[in-house]
């Protein structure tokens, strides 16, 4: 859970000027990060390397609900091999995920130091950008939602895991971006229903504490080590935090 959340804020347009700062404060964080692990990898450092990784993954998924509006360099910084001709193996596959694939299947320096380059280079370049880019006010509530409708998608379904079985870790990330935005939109979300971010808040307690209950000494386990009655107290916390969240979008919903 973040260490404070911050304010809420009385208006749309102050939801997106907050959250374009915390999006900033997290891009700074992933620069330092991305230049660790490019300095670990190519001091064939790649335990600390994974390490780094990690850290590095969960603070992009905090950044949450911003990611619909990268376009290119959000491809870059966390693309998927899916649908690249060569898999995996095809020299658009690049960023985090690609760096996940390389340290966890065995590869060093030789094929990942210009990949970490080129990660450090696309977060710099990103954070200089943000500034420019539109963050639609419109877009905060649906992502309240999405931001763990996708977690569940593609984290604990293993369809974003190249390797490192991290799934826990990055749903527990995601929490944290969710937990960013609804509190920033507390105050609009409860003149609409008084008192309804406190029941989201209970839910997205549960989860956390689920989340939680499956580390070893704080060390995150893999997902699919894990035996079913261990999965199964996060699934169901997961589907009632996503079954309160879905009602904030409907509350702005302009539909008839």
């Amino acid at each position: 859970m973040p260490d404070s959340l911050p304010a809420p804020a009385p208006t749309m347009d102050g939801v997106v000027a907050a959250y374009r700062n915390y999006v900033s404060g997290q891009l700074d964080t992933l620069t330092g990060q991305a230049l660790s692990l490019k300095a670990s990898i190519g001091n064939n450092s790649l335990e600390v390397a994974r390490r780094q990784w990690l850290d590095a993954q969960m603070t992009w998924q905090r950044v949450g609900a911003a990611y619909g509006s990268f376009g290119d360099l959000g491809s870059a910084i966390n693309g998927l091999p899916s649908g690249l001709p060569k898999g995996s193996a095809d020299p658009g596959f690049t960023g985090l995920h690609r760096l996940e694939y390389g340290l966890f299947h065995g590869q060093g320096p030789a094929e990942l130091a210009a990949v970490a380059s080129k990660l450090y280079a696309d977060v710099v370049e990103l954070h200089g950008k943000l500034p420019t880019m539109e963050l639609a006010g419109s877009d905060m509530p649906l992502r309240c939602h999405e931001i763990l409708e996708d977690s569940l998608r593609d984290n604990l379904s293993g369809n974003n895991d190249q390797g490192s079985g991290m799934a826990l870790a990055l749903t527990s990330a995601d929490l944290d971006g969710t937990r960013v935005v609804l509190a920033l939109m507390r105050t609009l979300v409860d003149t609409l229903s008084p008192g309804y971010t406190a029941k989201v808040t209970a839910t997205l307690d549960r989860l956390g504490n689920a989340l939680a209950r499956t580390q070893d000494q704080g060390t995150w386990p893999a997902w699919r080590t894990l035996p079913l009655a261990a999965r199964q107290p996060v699934t169901g916390a997961l589907g009632a935090a996503l079954e309160s969240l879905a009602y904030v979008p409907a509350l702005f919903s302009t539909d008839d």
